[in-house]
């Protein structure tokens, strides 16, 4: 894999959560914003892909690959403003789904594979664990929009979750948190609920018995 140097081998995942935590406060937003206000925020959550993208910069082919896929999503945006197609909502929220695996698979690599021992790398795997919430975040809205899950309970006007409630969701079925104020029904969507739990769980053990090890083997100069 053809990298910009040795210094810059892990990426700088501070552009990725600088991206993940503008995603994050604008997507409250969109459910509450009239049409323009809407597409306004979804611009915003386009522009932060883009500020994370450059985190992919340790690797010319994923920064091209990356950037690719800002591009067809910004352009998947554009032409749901004045046509909007029923397969462009699904389309898009794949595009995001892949460039979200991509910018974790990057991310997990630095912190469990390199194992290096630095500031960049605990940005990084907290970068991991952000997009395992908005990854799963997008496979629920994909598993609704195809009409393969329901959801109850407290949900956005209409009864119709939007993807800011069903990240909301997924963050909470994530960290254990278990509110219950919305429950998916249906097999299916629930084995993503309980996977998605037993993996956040599972992630946050890995994380601090590897950062654990790191830490030990340094001050050992192992």
């Amino acid at each position: 894999m053809q990298t910009l140097g040795k210094t810059h081998r892990s990426g700088n995942f501070w552009y990725l959560l600088a991206g993940l935590l503008l995603i994050l406060l604008a997507l409250p937003f969109m459910s509450v914003l009239p049409s323009i206000g809407h597409y306004s925020v979804i611009l915003i959550f386009n522009l932060s892909m883009l500020v994370s993208v450059w985190s992919m910069l340790a690797s010319r082919r994923i920064f091209r690959i990356g950037m690719l896929l800002v591009v067809a999503i910004l352009v998947i945006t554009a032409i749901k403003v004045f046509d909007d197609h029923q397969i462009l909502e699904p389309l898009r929220f794949l595009l995001v789904l892949i460039f979200d695996i991509l910018s974790c698979l990057i991310a997990a690599r630095n912190v469990f594979v390199w194992h290096q021992a630095d500031l960049n790398s605990l940005v990084g795997a907290f970068c991991v664990y952000l997009l395992l919430g908005l990854i799963w975040a997008i496979m629920y809205q994909l598993l609704y929009l195809f009409g393969w899950a329901v959801f109850s309970g407290s949900l956005a006007e209409g009864g119709q979750p939007q993807f800011p409630t069903l990240t909301y969701f997924s963050f909470v079925t994530l960290t254990g948190l278990g509110y219950g104020d919305i429950v998916p029904v249906g097999a299916l969507v629930r084995t993503f609920a309980y996977l998605e739990a037993v993996i956040g769980q599972f992630y946050l053990a890995v994380m601090v018995a590897s950062l654990v090890g790191n830490y030990s083997s340094r001050r050992t100069g192992g």
